[in-house]
């Protein structure tokens, strides 16, 4: 799978009902957007373009949420899988602010306050 381009990556959040507040490119496969939910959180998104996404990937995501005083963070995998080392660094730092994907999660709720549930193809880890 082709990189994707920050202005692809905004297109998808936007599709999946975020407000981008921020978007930069950091490295050749790595990205952040920091995202308001339609509740009025601020979402921080950092996405890694490769393969195997690992221990220190997420350890990164703790310190950028930590960083921009964000509500939450996920760690995207694009066209990836996290490795055992990275699962268990998330389960290490027990913190229901972060979360591991690979799929964006939708940000609207349906009627009724529900929470949307993640389809298979989310993989959210938590």
């Amino acid at each position: 799978m082709p990189m994707p381009s920050t202005k692809e990556l905004i297109l998808q959040a936007r599709q999946a009902g975020y407000q981008v507040v921020d978007a930069q490119q950091t490295r050749a496969n790595r990205w952040q957007l920091l995202l308001n939910t339609p509740q009025g959180n601020e979402l921080l998104v950092l996405i890694q373009a490769r393969p195997l996404i690992t221990s220190a990937d997420v350890q990164d995501l703790a310190e950028l949420v930590r960083l921009r005083h964000a509500a939450n963070g996920v760690l995207w995998a694009y066209a990836g899988t996290f490795s055992p080392a990275a699962q268990r660094t998330l389960a290490e730092l027990s913190s229901s602010r972060l979360r591991l994907c690979t799929a964006l999660p939708p940000a609207t709720q349906p009627e009724g306050g529900e929470p949307v549930k993640a389809s298979p193809a989310l993989r959210a880890l938590s």
